[in-house]
């Protein structure tokens, strides 16, 4: 197993992905992390014809427009995250939101998913606001969603990385009452000591959890605490279903993968037992189809933070049509 850096770099990605191809002669790649990362080598993996395992990259057109064969994803499309969390909210929360997204492509689709879900169940978002990647004070956007007074029922918002500590803890220090919700990964693990009680009430949606209350995700919790020592969140259970899903392919193949036509089928045939639940690749996309989750952050009896599931949308299928799988 070969690993590498592609410091979220286009270019560096490019020329890994080339390197693996041409002298390391590798049977599948696993990565990247970035959305335009994933976009930018999508059309070198294809010439390639080598099999790349998406584990956390959400972009929409990789498995919708700019779809491959060779391509597959243990992560989620963005708007099969989303859409779930607008229906939920318009159904069990209120029928008018606000919507706060980081001004770039990423920030776009997430928005975009859950509007879709929100409109479609009979739900108005009042106002859109688009801060630019980086933003660290959220003071104008909190104005501006007070200035609309008690009519927003939801405050919707999605801003990468820890930029997503300043908003909540922002909000809360705001006193602005509308509930906030946005993908759980605004508000998981890797944020509860930064965020503490500025996390609680928020609405999550996403495909994992630690508090799914199963016996197989709780012996993986069990497993994955003893061994890094910290509680898993969802990247590091893409992550570990990517390497299933490669496992179970060579061993339907007895490790020939010679036969590309034959490895796809198999990677599609893949049975993943998966912490997250269901989990199944999409044979007309290379999507995962998946249980969406909606938790909310709550702080138990011990002090501790966690997430409590309040609904699973069975079986989540990314419905665009736009992939036409193309072998050459």
């Amino acid at each position: 197993m070969l690993q590498e850096d592609d410091k979220n770099d286009a270019q560096t990605a490019i020329h890994l992905v080339r390197r693996y191809v041409k002298d390391e002669k590798v049977d599948f790649m696993v990565g990247p992390v970035g959305s335009n990362v994933a976009a930018a080598i999508r059309d070198e993996v294809h010439r390639s014809k080598t099999f790349l395992v998406v584990p956390q990259a959400g972009n929409d057109e990789i498995t919708r427009e700019l779809c491959s064969p060779y391509i597959v994803r243990t992560s989620f499309s963005i708007w099969q995250m989303n859409f779930p969390m607008g229906q939920y909210a318009a159904t069990n929360v209120g029928k008018e939101a606000v919507v706060i997204g980081a001004n770039y492509v990423g920030g776009k689709q997430t928005a975009a998913g859950f509007t879709d879900g929100f409109k479609k169940q009979g739900g108005t978002v009042l106002q859109e606001f688009w801060p630019a990647v980086g933003t660290a004070d959220f003071a104008t956007q909190f104005t501006q969603v007070r200035a609309l007074g008690d009519k927003v029922k939801v405050v919707w918002y999605f801003v990468p990385g820890s930029t997503s500590v300043n908003f909540l803890n922002q909000y809360t220090q705001s006193g602005l009452k509308a509930t906030v919700a946005g993908p759980v990964t605004n508000a998981d693990e890797f944020f509860f000591d930064a965020m503490k009680d500025s996390a609680v009430g928020f609405l999550g949606s996403g495909g994992y959890v630690q508090s799914i209350d199963t016996p197989r995700n709780k012996a993986f919790v069990a497993a994955f605490k003893k061994r890094y020592g910290r509680a898993p969140v969802s990247i590091d259970v893409q992550g570990y279903d990517a390497a299933r899903l490669i496992i179970d392919t060579v061993r339907r193949l007895n490790g020939n993968l010679s036969d590309k036509r034959a490895t796809r089928a198999a990677i599609v045939a893949a049975d993943i037992d998966s912490p997250r639940g269901y989990l199944k690749i999409d044979e007309r996309t290379g999507n995962l189809i998946q249980n969406i989750y909606i938790t909310k952050v709550v702080k138990n009896a011990d002090g501790k933070y966690g997430h409590e599931i309040l609904a699973t949308y069975p079986k989540v299928q990314d419905t665009d049509t736009s992939c036409k799988l193309n072998w050459n």
